[in-house]
């Protein structure tokens, strides 16, 4: 099986070399999986490329490409792309290239290929998994604090290292069907994006236990705080995108609300307090109907009816399953009159608020399962 170990590169001149040499040996005690190294090299000026190309030339199974910097991300996204273009990858590493993650932990990872998993994280955060013992408590809060709010917005807690850099991707059917382009970050909150893929292609996941320790040789080039905070946007937008339908239900629903209040106010107004439940029910068909429109031009914009004759079969079938809606409101507002003293407008208005809640849960039901349910 072709594997592929991508290792980006800035300014690693005492590391790079070292770290091949290093692989070569691993790779000598690996069966069954044709391993290979690509180099992904943000023109160091350090002539960290140089030291690749003198590689190159005794060992065939290494491979540089280079490129302007651009960031942690741009410089993966470009090696997974040739990897699997060019070098016809079947499995993909992403590592390190300053010996932070251990180069004898790769049969491990490709054990758990073989075993059928799809995708294998080097976890940090799982039992027999470390981070350094130096490492200070604020770059231990964010580490462990980023992954932590990663799964819960995203829920998927069954992932406990959302940003670890050591992983073994399946490609067919996984990162084959990522476009990579379309990648929220090109820095270290790629991670976070591309694992968050991943799992929604379900790939079957593993994380097994790595010892993450300090560079050996200068500093760690992060800025914790701004991983930290580019890491939370790509969270929160990955978070809007997978809800995205049903927040511009929300919006469109409060659209629909303000229209329905203004519409109860002016009717309660005309008819009188002893016509609440009436009023109610006309200014909740008024909002339907601005709803089904606003919805169809823009929530349901993928799935838009534009046909006519559809239009007309729809429009009825959605104000008939918004019934559904205008009964709960009704029964909302009859139990509320019942046992409220509805004499002015605030207490009025909160029992139709309170039944406005209710009946958006069951619109959105009919939204997505009915009337939007496929072109």
């Amino acid at each position: 099986m072709n594997t592929t170990i991508v290792i980006p590169t800035y300014n690693e001149k005492d590391n790079i070399g070292p770290l091949l040499e290093e692989l070569q040996k691993v790779f000598k005690n690996i069966k069954d999986f044709n391993m290979s190294i690509l180099v992904v090299d943000d023109n160091s000026p350090d002539g960290t490329a140089d030291i690749v190309r003198s590689k190159i030339k005794r060992y065939k199974n290494i491979h540089l490409i280079t490129g302007e910097k651009q960031g942690l991300g741009a410089a993966y996204v470009r090696g997974f792309k040739y990897a699997m273009e060019k070098l016809k990858a079947e499995v993909v590493f992403e590592m390190d290239a300053d010996f932070q993650h251990n180069p004898n932990d790769i049969p491990r990872f490709l054990e758990k290929i073989s075993e059928g998993y799809d995708y294998v994280l080097g976890s940090r955060y799982v039992k027999g998994g470390s981070v350094p013992q130096n490492w200070g408590l604020h770059r231990k809060f964010f580490s462990f604090f980023g992954g932590w709010f990663a799964r819960v917005v995203l829920g998927t807690k069954n992932v406990k290292d959302y940003t670890t850099g050591f992983k073994a991707s399946r490609v067919k059917g996984y990162l084959d069907a990522i476009n990579l382009s379309k990648i929220l970050s090109k820095t270290f909150a790629y991670k976070i994006h591309l694992l968050y893929e991943m799992l929604c292609l379900k790939a079957k996941t593993i994380e097994i236990p790595i010892n993450f320790v300090d560079r050996e040789k200068e500093k760690s080039k992060s800025n914790v705080l701004r991983e930290f905070k580019e890491s939370m946007k790509v969270v929160l937008i990955l978070r809007y995108r997978k809800n995205e339908r049903f927040f511009k239900v929300c919006i469109v629903g409060a659209i629909g609300a303000f229209i329905q209040l203004v519409f109860a106010s002016v009717l309660v107004t005309i008819l009188g307090y002893n016509k609440a439940v009436l009023s109610n029910v006309l200014a909740t068909e008024i909002a339907i109907l601005a709803n089904f429109f606003i919805n169809n031009a823009w929530t349901f914009s993928d799935k838009k009816i534009v046909n006519l004759k559809i239009l007309v079969k729809k429009l009825p079938m959605f104000n008939f399953l918004s019934l559904g809606s205008i009964a709960i409101q009704a029964i909302v507002m009859v139990a509320g009159t019942k046992f409220l003293n509805v004499e002015s407008l605030f207490p009025y208005l909160s029992i139709v608020v309170v039944g406005i809640l209710l009946g958006l849960i069951w619109n959105f039901t009919m939204y997505t399962k009915v009337v939007w349910r496929g072109k």
